[in-house]
């Protein structure tokens, strides 16, 4: 299991009211009284953000985790960091669990890290502070965000979870929670159901353009299929991976680990017959 997420249970102490800059070898640095911020006022934006992917993917990983794609050991471990997440919608996983593990990201202080570096090749990121906000509290909220940028080496959310707030990532939210919706849509399919992953594509009409009409030629409505179950199946494979990589404890990727990638013949383009043969 990667160190990487070892801080996540580690408690803040309390703020300190004279203003005393975080201590450098404490993993969050001092904390902050932070009154007006509860799990039902930050629901909103803890929703809007790549929380919601990441919990899914763990909700995933969680039911299935009897699946030989999921390791059990890893997968405990992330959990007990994240919180419990069976059971829970995301909105009951917040209030209970998720404010209390990731609720002091949640910083008056707003942060921006481009991906590109600086001149002499140093990451850069700027700050917006408020010059309502007291002095000393700008600086324990800008210290403790500097700490959290010092994780992010890999660039993955993982690596610095308490920077979930301004994360952004080339995987937007939406299309993460799309593959993840096509993995259920397909978990969802009676077990010995034929042509899942085209059912799938179909009912979610995932490529419009493709989409089958009564007047289709045999030919057209053929390569229709093709074009359908290709698409489908390269999401159904990216949602898997990001639940696969999740349960280990590194959000978001969405390439397959190596051992679970199958070996096929070389082809330019799978048949819908060969993408079930190989799908689910």
């Amino acid at each position: 299991m990667s160190q990487q997420l070892d801080f996540w249970g580690i408690a803040a102490p309390a703020y300190s009211p004279k203003g005393a800059l975080p201590d450098a070898m404490t993993p969050f640095g001092t904390s902050w009284a932070l009154p007006d911020k509860t799990a039902i006022s930050t629901l909103k934006a803890a929703s809007l953000s790549y929380l919601v992917p990441w919990f899914e993917a763990l909700l995933l990983a969680s039911a299935y985790r009897a699946d030989n794609t999921i390791a059990s050991e890893s997968l405990v471990q992330v959990l007990a960091m994240f919180g419990a997440v069976d059971g829970h919608s995301f909105q009951s996983w917040w209030s209970e669990c998720g404010f209390g593990h990731l609720g002091q990201a949640l910083t008056d202080v707003q942060v921006n890290y481009p991906t590109k570096r600086g001149a002499c090749g140093a990451g850069v990121a700027s700050f917006v502070v408020s010059l309502a906000l007291p002095a000393a509290q700008a600086q324990e909220q800008m210290a403790f965000l500097v700490a959290q940028l010092s994780r992010f080496h890999t660039g993955d959310l993982s690596s610095s979870p308490l920077l979930w707030p301004s994360f952004k990532s080339a995987l937007t939210i939406q299309r993460l929670c799309l593959y993840l919706k096509v993995v259920r849509a397909v978990i969802a399919q009676p077990e010995k159901a034929k042509n899942k992953i085209l059912t799938v594509g179909q009912d979610m009409n995932l490529v419009p353009k493709h989409k089958v009409r009564t007047y289709d030629l045999a030919s057209d409505r053929l390569e229709k299929h093709d074009a359908i179950v290709h698409l489908t199946y390269d999401y159904f494979q990216k949602g898997r991976a990001l639940v696969i990589n999740a349960a280990r404890g590194n959000f978001p990727c969405v390439v397959m680990p190596r051992e679970f990638v199958q070996i096929r013949r070389k082809s330019r383009k799978l048949t819908a017959a060969q993408h079930e043969r190989w799908g689910t």
